[in-house]
């Protein structure tokens, strides 16, 4: 009797804790979803935009057979998905908003489940409630993760929830038949995942009479991941570019990343210098980032692959995964600003297991990691300036709700703590938010086309008799880098694609009525360059711009050209000609 009722306080005690932590999740998950949504709309890095849309369009164009992208194959996966959305819609495939809303959900589900991970870590501890939110809060709204994911348009995090799975699961014999694959799915996310195999391969020969046993499910998985490029054709070279080539494309000490041989070196030199103007004979190489950052990361994956033949419980495992992933960025040559990331994902879990020893490291780790985040790309862009507005405005409203009402504002806190919502809800929320961002921005970002009748001429159907451009040469239909017309998060199927100072000097039919453009700086740039446009019929300035800036939204009008014989189109730098990209949009003469 008296085991029964100790058996049923304790099962509980246990159910209470439960509920706790997935109120915790709740709360922290809702969060989660709304600083990653509201990150979304700073401008992303235009370089690694360019591989995605660039990528895409591959898949787009000729499946995975004509795709020669870099990347290992589950999230090219997605990216094919990407491309069938844009294909079924009838989108342009460009950097816009919404290509970028789309490859980030991988990324969104992969944070919330970090968040649900880490409340269901913290169901084995006792801790106060404030520390619990402390704890959590820190994971839901970890700076580095906002600003390499939603911000920079990076998926860091997902391979690296594929580690995390993976310790997990060998930690554990229930779970143990399952933690090869995850691992696989992890290098097949990412190459880079490789430095924790000292760690998971020390756990796997810990635990060798049950972890083989996940090894049928691991080479399942990877044949269905890999399924697609055997079918089409892409197998051997997909895979070569992913993997056989993965240490051949930047030959620094490092590329941007504040590590040993940013201070040792310096930022972008080649890995093949003497560090110290030390020679060393024969035994040069030695002396290299290339060979001596090499040699040191195999030393330190060595002790951590005997520590973990040694290890006794899922802390310590995630421990040395934090170690090994820290080494990888500091030690290896050719590391880039983001490559930090991997080492603060396990850390987070790491620091729920073990606050007090992995609290300040973790702290430190995520402060370097943003401060080199945002060194290439900050959290900025027009939206921005609207988030920062409203979150200022509200923290004042609340400020003044809590001072004037402090009884209402304690009791509806009160009862946002006992709300009882089930655990899939920050899930389902995540989805129903995705599917409709994603329908609003498809809808916004619907390219502008002109329909073409008996009556309208596009610019590239005049006989142009002149031209001349600062920079570069124009592009017609394109912009003048070559890709897709685009202003304002919006795409655009016509028009020229220029660099100021620039003008073009057309033939006009004789029975030309009128000239319709719009104009703006091609989103390219993001929020970079000033131009102002005019435009001369018969040499007379019939229309001029004011200073048109990146970010803006194109400006549209329409000029007679009836009875004249030539149009001119120019475009004047306002100040310096940095990024002045500028694009004349769905530029058409309306005959008579």
């Amino acid at each position: 009797m008296f085991l029964n009722r100790f058996s049923f306080l304790k099962r509980s005690s246990f159910l209470n804790k439960y509920a706790e932590n997935k109120r915790l999740f709740v709360f922290w998950g809702l969060l989660c979803i709304l600083a990653n949504v509201l990150c979304t709309l700073g401008d992303p890095y235009d370089g690694d935009q360019g591989y995605w849309a660039g990528w895409i369009q591959q898949l787009a164009d000729g499946g995975f057979e004509k795709f020669n992208g870099n990347y290992p194959p589950l999230y090219v996966l997605w990216l094919w998905v990407v491309a069938q959305i844009h294909s079924c819609l009838g989108l342009v495939i460009g950097k816009t908003f919404f290509l970028k809303v789309l490859c980030l959900w991988p990324v969104y589900f992969s944070h919330l489940f970090l968040v649900d991970f880490c409340c269901r870590l913290l169901e084995k501890f006792n801790y106060p409630e404030w520390k619990k939110h402390l704890l959590v809060g820190f994971v839901a709204l970890n700076p580095a993760l906002l600003l390499d994911g939603p911000i920079w348009g990076q998926i860091d995090i997902l391979p690296v929830v594929f580690v995390i799975l993976a310790i997990y699961c060998i930690s554990f014999r229930r779970t143990i038949v399952w933690a090869s694959l995850f691992f696989m799915l992890s290098i097949l996310t990412k190459f880079q995942m490789i430095m924790f195999l000292p760690i998971f391969g020390g756990l796997f020969i810990k635990n060798w009479r049950t972890s083989w046993k996940g090894l049928p499910f691991a080479v399942l998985g990877t044949l269905i991941v890999f399924l697609p490029f055997i079918v089409m054709g892409g197998f051997t070279g997909a895979f070569s570019r992913a993997y056989l080539q993965a240490t051949d494309y930047y030959p620094y000490s490092t590329f941007n990343a504040m590590n040993m041989w940013y201070l040792v070196a310096g930022n972008t030199v080649r890995d093949t210098v003497h560090i110290f103007g030390i020679d060393g004979g024969s035994l040069g190489f030695l002396f290299e980032p290339k060979w001596l950052g090499k040699i040191l990361f195999v030393v330190i994956s060595i002790f951590v692959f005997v520590k973990s033949l040694l290890c006794k419980n899922l802390r310590t495992a995630f421990a040395l995964c934090t170690l090994n992933a820290l080494a990888f960025f500091v030690v290896l040559p050719s590391m880039h600003e983001r490559y930090l990331m991997y080492a603060i994902v396990i850390a987070l879990c790491w620091l729920v297991l073990d606050m007090k020893k992995s609290g300040p490291l973790c702290l430190l780790v995520t402060l370097a990691a943003a401060k080199n985040i945002a060194f290439i790309n900050a959290f900025h862009g027009a939206p921005v300036w609207t988030i920062v507005s409203w979150v200022t405005t509200l923290s004042l409203l609340l400020m003044l709700l809590e001072i004037a009402i402090p009884k209402r504002m304690s009791a509806f806190v009160r009862l946002v703590q006992r709300a009882n919502l089930p655990a899939y809800v920050p899930y389902a929320v995540l989805g129903a938010v995705l599917v409709i961002q994603s329908v609003v921005t498809c809808c916004q970002n619907r390219p502008v086309i002109v329909e073409k009748t008996d009556k309208v001429k596009f610019i590239d159907e005049l006989i142009l008799i002149d031209w001349n451009q600062g920079f570069g040469k124009p592009h017609f239909n394109k912009s003048v880098d070559d890709r897709v017309l685009s202003a304002a998060n919006r795409t655009y199927k016509n028009g020229i694609g220029t660099h100021a100072p620039s003008n073009f000097v057309y033939d006009l039919p004789q029975d030309a009525d009128s000239l319709f453009f719009g104009v703006a700086i091609d989103g390219e740039c993001q929020n970079k360059g000033e131009v102002v446009f005019a435009v001369k019929v018969d040499g007379r300035n019939v229309w001029r711009s004011g200073i048109v800036k990146g970010g803006d939204k194109p400006e549209f009008s329409s000029v007679s050209v009836n009875g004249a014989s030539r149009v001119e189109l120019l475009t004047d730098p306002h100040g310096s000609d940095m990024c002045d990209h500028a694009d004349w949009l769905n530029t058409y003469v309306k005959l008579q």
